[in-house]
């Protein structure tokens, strides 16, 4: 099957597709998996941004779709070297999403191609080879197309010890932390964003319901959203609470929260993150007092107070798989001056994100002492 590197224009990409007649069996070794295994590492992407004509790492840019701010595309980042500061490729997932009259008649839908499918079948047969989980994550503000993927590389290598597939849902964020403006920006967009992003969400739902049984490979499925991500994620699970929220709950495994950019009483209500925790298996809330980026959200630009730095409100009413855990004690200034990104930087906090992707019970993690209050767990130092 041809895949147009680099190249995002919708009829070139249908040409190309012309080379096969059908998207992959889940089963098959596709193209896309054998890229896979000829690169040093391999990012999947959906977004939802606008392409931009000559393709490469900045094939999107910093505004959303022209086709409204549903539209996703998907493809995959190849980074030869192996390292998120190395060459990287971007790769397209062609589509044929036009068909003739005559099939839409006939309830024929069989010539239609949608990336989606090429990257979730690439993505299933990568988590079967390397007996890999799949890692959903939504980044945060002031974030470029090229560096979504770079981030998103920087996060699979921290997580290394535990095979992982990784996806990127990329959304129009390349404003500035300052000014005001800007940020003020980048949250509209992580709104809008919410849409497109449960549209992803009840895509993957989809086709994970029509593969057979016989054909699921037994590894989880988690979503891990950093900062401003957590607000796009309150509204993706608006747009999908409704009418998916059954669905999805069984198929995403861990959520984690990492730094979120989110009201600390987003729990207690049902027009924010109020009942996520029904879509997976537990909820993890890693908050930092002193976050220094949540500061500026905090008192700059008039939000309540940040979810991922005191925490949620009032833990003690939090559903049961809903945890919380302070990082702290372990986010060390010298390694993580904002104190914004601890979990690329801290070794502890990627030893307990490990944990939990492990299925590893709280009480039994040692990264972990409880509070005495009752609200959570503190993270050790040194481990």
């Amino acid at each position: 099957m041809g895949v147009a590197n680099g190249t995002i224009d919708r009829a070139t990409m249908a040409g190309s597709m012309r080379q096969s007649s059908m998207f992959p069996d889940p089963v098959d070794r596709t193209l896309a998996g054998d890229r896979a295994r000829e690169a040093a590492m391999r990012i999947y992407f959906a977004t939802n941004r606008a392409p931009r004509r000559g393709g490469g790492p900045d094939a999107f840019g910093g505004r959303f779709s022209p086709r409204g701010l549903t539209d996703l595309r998907f493809g995959w980042a190849n980074f030869d070297d192996g390292d998120a500061a190395g060459l990287l490729t971007v790769e397209v997932a062609p589509e044929r999403l036009n068909v003739p009259q005559a099939d839409l008649e006939r309830g024929d839908l069989s010539r239609q191609r949608l990336g989606s499918q090429m990257v979730f079948a690439a993505m299933r047969a990568e988590m079967v080879e390397r007996c890999a989980d799949a890692l959903l994550f939504i980044h945060g503000f002031n974030t470029s197309f090229e560096e979504s993927l770079r981030t998103g590389a920087r996060l699979a290598t921290a997580l290394s010890e535990r095979p992982l597939v990784l996806c990127v849902f990329s959304w129009p964020s390349d404003g500035s932390l300052l000014p005001y403006l800007a940020y003020a920006s980048d949250r509209d967009d992580a709104r809008a964003s919410g849409v497109a992003l449960g549209r992803g969400l009840q895509k993957l739902s989809h086709w994970l319901r029509k593969l057979p049984s016989s054909e699921h490979c037994g590894q989880g499925i988690h979503l891990l959203a950093h900062s401003m991500g957590s607000y796009a994620l309150r509204w993706a699970w608006q747009s999908v609470r409704l009418s998916a929220g059954q669905r999805l709950r069984r198929h995403l495994d861990h959520v984690l929260l990492v730094a979120a950019d989110e009201d600390h009483d987003t729990f207690e209500h049902p027009h924010k993150l109020g009942g996520v925790a029904d879509i997976a298996r537990s909820v993890t809330v890693y908050h930092n007092a002193r976050d220094r980026a949540l500061m500026a959200s905090d008192y700059t630009k008039a939000n309540p107070e940040r979810l991922g730095a005191g925490g949620p409100r009032n833990a003690l009413l939090l559903p049961d798989k809903v945890r919380v855990v302070d990082c702290t004690p372990v986010v060390s200034p010298s390694e993580d001056p904002l104190g914004h990104h601890y979990h690329l930087n801290s070794p502890e906090v990627r030893q307990d994100l490990l944990a939990v992707l492990a299925d590893v019970e709280p009480e039994a993690m040692p990264t972990r002492v409880a509070r005495t209050d009752g609200r959570g767990w503190r993270l050790r130092p040194g481990i």
